[in-house]
């Protein structure tokens, strides 16, 4: 995703009537008693754009709050007449510092980690680093605080996607906070309806938080080169009176929420596929039937019929399951990829049906967490978006963006009964698919005991963002 700063945006009075500020709000178990929090920033002001709440809040509160930030923001102004970079990195770190003196206490400490400022992309290593020497110096829970891992900044993105791993890795909670998310989508992207919001503190000043940063929010000098980076219309996005996150919280595989009567059951999402669907495996080799039930057989005909009749180079299949749809995309495609999270079912695929074995290959991998190698012109999600929660299907939907060629067919497919003990419905997994892409065209769609939807996708155009940035 590209962007400009200087475009005029999507105005914040869209995204409030879009109910931006009507979002759940963050919940307490996002901010357990005890935590530390590692607020983690690509920039000077970053943390002030996009937590500027949350550090208000944990300032009156016990917890332990660590701020790493991962460059001076000294390429803000690429080309300033007035200020050289070595005077926009020392200017810049002065306002970090007055900016975070205005939420300290005796359990807040700041790190500068000292990276080129534009170039975070080029050390994801190191990022990941630095963040699991912050992880392993607390004891008890630990909650990552970083900028959107898709927010459209190479430096925002290769923050996000650290702290989202490192999540994964040490079971822990993250919290992404957009910023220029605000200003290059609209609300109709779907990302942001699964997001909490966390409303300011009582009297809490946010200016005087901006105000921190005269370099970004004022114009240098009145030369060219030298505006506001962070203009008063981006600016309105952070004066809406809370901050707003998208929560993955890592810290079981399976999460208890409540039901109705006092009850509870165990929700699962990916992170429990392989574990759960193991087991469904070794108790049944064909647990849903698929290559024996006239139903099975007729949705795939259905599904097969319709796909457009052109030569596909490479098919992608997400949850292939025991491999009854594989085989036969593999009389249509001249390769197929075909994953699922269950290496069970995978050894019992690879026993089956008669295409060469040479047009196939089975890949064990949990979607989203791993992907195949491989560009694609042909995706199928069928019988699996369900089983991933929204932050999940999202980081699945980009993932798919970005291993497809410029112009492929999305085939979802999803039976429509009700789902128990898994995040989505049918209905809701398409919908969510059919937004991602604005400029689909739909070939078929069929509503009955299941919902298939067969659309082809031609991306948009994306221009490359401008260098300036917050």
């Amino acid at each position: 995703m590209g962007f400009d700063h200087r475009d005029t945006g999507t105005p914040e009075a869209c995204w409030r009537e879009a109910g931006v500020q009507d979002l759940p709000a963050l919940g307490v178990e996002a901010m357990p008693a005890g935590a530390t929090f590692i607020i983690l920033a690509a920039h000077p002001d970053d943390e002030a754009l996009g937590a500027a709440g949350l550090l208000a809040r944990l300032r009156r509160s016990a917890h332990r709050v660590v701020v790493l930030l991962f460059t001076a923001g000294e390429r803000s102004h690429p080309a300033s007449p007035t200020h050289s970079t070595k005077e926009l990195r020392e200017m810049r770190l002065r306002e970090f510092d007055a900016a975070l003196d205005l939420f300290d206490h005796e359990r807040l400490s700041r790190r500068f980690v000292g990276l080129p400022d534009g170039q975070l992309d080029a050390f994801s290593q190191r990022i990941a680093d630095e963040i699991a020497v912050e992880v392993d110096q607390h004891q008890g829970h630990v909650v990552l605080v970083s900028p959107y891992s898709r927010d459209g900044h190479g430096d925002h993105e290769a923050i996000g996607a650290a702290a989202l791993q490192l999540g994964r890795d040490r079971h822990t909670t993250v919290l992404e906070y957009p910023i220029w998310y605000w200003h290059w989508a609209d609300p109709a992207d779907e990302a942001w309806r699964s997001w909490s919001f966390l409303p300011d503190p009582a009297n809490f000043d946010r200016q005087a938080v901006f105000d921190c940063y005269p370099s970004q929010v004022s114009a240098l000098s009145d030369q060219p080169g030298d505006e506001a980076i962070v203009g008063p219309a981006h600016l309105d996005h952070f004066r809406r009176g809370g901050d707003t996150f998208a929560v993955s919280d890592f810290r079981a595989a399976a999460t208890p929420v409540s039901c109705g009567g006092g009850s509870s059951q165990t929700l699962h999402d990916a992170s429990a596929a392989s574990a759960v669907f193991d087991e469904v495996h070794v108790q049944r080799c064909d647990p849903w039937q698929v290559w024996s039930s006239e139903y099975e057989i007729a949705k795939r005909r259905n599904l097969l019929t319709h796909l457009p009749a052109v030569p596909y180079a490479h098919i992608l299949e997400i949850g292939c399951s025991v491999g009854a749809l594989t085989h036969e995309l593999a009389g249509v495609g001249a390769q197929v990829t075909a994953v699922d999270a269950s290496s069970q079912a995978l050894r019992i695929a690879r026993r089956r049906g008669a295409a060469p074995s040479s047009a196939i290959n089975f890949v064990h991998a949990t979607i989203p967490f791993e992907w195949p190698q491989g560009t694609f012109d042909c995706v199928v999600l069928s019988e699996t978006g369900f089983y991933l929660s929204r932050s999940q299907l999202f980081d699945t939907l980009e993932k798919i963006d970005g291993s497809t060629t410029v112009r492929f067919v999305l085939v979802l497919c999803h039976w429509r009964g009700e789902i128990d003990d898994w995040p989505l419905d049918a209905d809701e997994v398409h919908r969510i698919c059919l937004g991602a892409w604005p400029r689909h065209r739909i070939e078929h769609r069929y509503e009955g005991d299941y919902r298939l939807d067969i659309i082809t996708i031609d991306k948009d155009f994306r221009p490359s963002a401008a260098e300036g940035h917050a």
